[in-house]
């Protein structure tokens, strides 16, 4: 909360949003709301566990013409909210986002650069990037932006649909699903790499992908991938998306040819003993999918 009272353009209205058993938080968000703050603070409570809840809901009361995303453990740059702002210069730029610069500790990730960020590729590869170090210093028109770090218009974020399916264990991939929906309507998404927040990893009850190593969190995030790829591209694309992930897959999610030469892709990095659980994600999310087919 420090951080964005400390912006160089305040927001207009902070909404926070906590869980109905989180009685420390509801303590601290009552102290803060005895304090002189540049904005209006009001609160919020959700009681159905996983990432998606708290972010509806917010987006759901915010008042604002720009609506904003900042995770419980980040903190916001000081220009963060000036720099969203700026970025709406144009009508039809629906969303803007920036970086994240994951802290351990009081250290900053050292991580790669990066000249690619928020694309969905033609093989339906998800390539965030969005914790990397950009090469470029203006912004670009993206496909997607990160959790942590996005705002929308109101007028589009009231819009888009929240897809439930998609909240289990650490919901990845909800924010590409949410970029396409943004896309289909012809709208732009803009990554402005001077847009920025620290993370500061909290504790979770759930891991999920924080480890690779982890069978639920792989065979949730391959079931994400399939479904967001099948109800948000157009057909041909989603078809060859599916038959990618099925076939290749990725390092942490491997699919059926990696598997099948595995003594040679162990040592290019694939984690093999993940590919059943990405195995199984798949086949739900496509069986989920044709149960319900998207209209």
């Amino acid at each position: 909360m420090g951080s964005l009272v400390r912006q160089t353009r305040p927001p207009d209205e902070v909404v926070v949003v906590m869980r109905d058993t989180d009685e420390p938080t509801h303590r601290s968000v009552e102290e803060l709301g005895r304090e002189e703050l540049p904005f209006a603070l009001r609160s919020a409570m959700v009681s159905e566990p996983g990432f998606l809840p708290p972010v509806k809901k917010g987006i759901s009361l915010a008042s604002g013409e720009v609506i904003a995303v900042l995770d419980d453990d980040a903190e916001a740059l000081e220009t963060w909210a000036e720099r969203i702002l700026s970025n709406y210069r144009e009508a039809t730029i629906a969303a803007v986002g920036g970086r994240i610069i994951n802290v351990s500790g009081d250290v900053i990730d050292d991580v790669p650069e990066t000249d690619t960020v928020g694309r969905v590729t033609r093989f339906g590869r998800f390539l965030g990037n969005l914790y990397k170090r950009p090469t470029f210093t203006d912004p670009i028109d993206v496909d997607f932006l990160g959790g942590g770090c996005m705002s929308f218009r109101r007028s589009v974020a009231r819009e888009l649909e929240f897809d439930m399916e998609l909240n289990h264990n650490v919901a990845d991939g909800y924010e590409v699903d949410l970029g396409l929906q943004v896309k289909a309507r012809g709208l732009r998404i803009v990554f402005d790499p001077q847009i920025a927040i620290r993370h500061y990893s909290a504790p979770r009850q759930v891991t999920g992908l924080r480890s690779l190593y982890d069978s639920e969190g792989i065979q949730w995030s391959a079931y994400n991938h399939v479904r967001v790829v099948l109800r948000r591209l157009p057909i041909t694309r989603s078809v060859i998306a599916v038959g990618y992930m099925f076939a290749i897959g990725s390092r942490r999610a491997p699919g059926l040819f990696p598997i099948g030469l595995a003594p040679l892709t162990r040592r290019m990095g694939f984690r093999i003993a993940m590919g059943g659980a990405a195995f199984r994600g798949r086949l739900a999310a496509v069986k989920d999918c044709l149960a319900h087919p998207r209209s």
